[in-house]
C-alpha cells in the first residue's frame, strides 16, 4: 500500500522532504525512496531495476539521505508485486 504523503508529493523535492524528516507515519526513509523509484519506473516506458536505480540517483542528487541497497530492494519488491 503507497501512502498518502508519497502519492500527494508534487516533486523530487517534496519527496527528499518526506524522506529527510524520516519517512511517513507507516514508511521508512527508504520504503520512501524505494517507492517513488517504483512509481516512476511505472509511469515510464522503462520498467527494469535500471530505471529505478536512476531514480534513486536522483533522488540523492537532490539531497535525500538514505540507504541506497535497502531502497533499491523496496522498489523491486514494488515492481515484482505489480507483475502478479
Amino acid at each position: 500500500m503507497i501512502s498518502t504523503e508519497i502519492k500527494e508529493a508534487r516533486s523530487i523535492q517534496d519527496v527528499v522532504q518526506l524522506i529527510d524528516h524520516g519517512g511517513t507515519n507507516s514508511d521508512s526513509p527508504e520504503e520512501v525512496a524505494g517507492t517513488y523509484a517504483y512509481l516512476a519506473v511505472i509511469d515510464s516506458d522503462h520498467v527494469n531495476k535500471e530505471h529505478a536505480k536512476s531514480q534513486l540517483d536522483q533522488l540523492i542528487e537532490a539531497g535525500a539521505k538514505f540507504d541506497y541497497d535497502l531502497a533499491l530492494e523496496y522498489a523491486e519488491s514494488h515492481l515484482i508485486e505489480s507483475q502478479h
